[in-house]
């Protein structure tokens, strides 16, 4: 009898310990190209988070990779950035190469914005493709924004307003 309540105990704390269980923190740098995270069940969180200190504005796009179907929500040191957009059906296995469900529509994918700092960027599972129980993978990357400067439209709208003005102007 003692023998057997030891072995549900044990068997308990496994259960209870895996539970707990801390995604693994990637300090990435900007411009490395694509990450792979694994990921499990819906409501959970994805098995990787990203470490990231930037010194400029920056992209980070999250992608559902093979079949399309999961979804995911993004947070920076948590505080939600919003959740990928929503997959499509069908679509072909695209496995390890990260570019193709980033730009083919029907794989869900999320694009951020962020200014400089430090950020911690986890990821919880919102939805997931298929029935099975085995780790699902999608891709992580940041780069380099290109930002416009809000002085520079501003410009622009001066200069051709003053254009217009000047043509208005002008004597017949």
């Amino acid at each position: 009898m003692f023998k057997h309540s030891l072995k549900a105990m044990v068997v308990a704390a496994t259960l209870v310990v895996a539970g707990t269980a801390q995604a693994a923190t990637v300090n990435y740098a900007v411009g490395s190209g694509w990450s792979r995270f694994g990921f499990g069940a819906v409501g959970t969180a994805a098995k990787s988070q990203y470490n990231l200190t930037l010194t400029q504005w920056t992209a980070i796009t999250i992608v559902d990779t093979f079949w399309a179907g999961d979804q995911f929500e993004v947070f920076a040191n948590g505080n939600s950035l919003g959740a990928t957009s929503i997959p499509g059906t069908g679509g072909t296995r695209t496995g390890f190469n990260f570019d193709v469900p980033a730009a083919d529509g029907i794989h869900s994918v999320g694009r951020f914005i962020l200014g400089p700092g430090s950020y911690l960027i986890s990821l919880d599972v919102l939805a997931r493709s298929g029935t099975d129980t085995a780790v699902h993978l999608g891709g992580f990357r940041a780069d380099i924004a290109q930002v416009p400067l809000p002085a520079a439209g501003a410009l622009l709208l001066g200069a051709l307003g003053a254009l217009a003005f000047r043509r208005r102007r002008r004597p017949v």
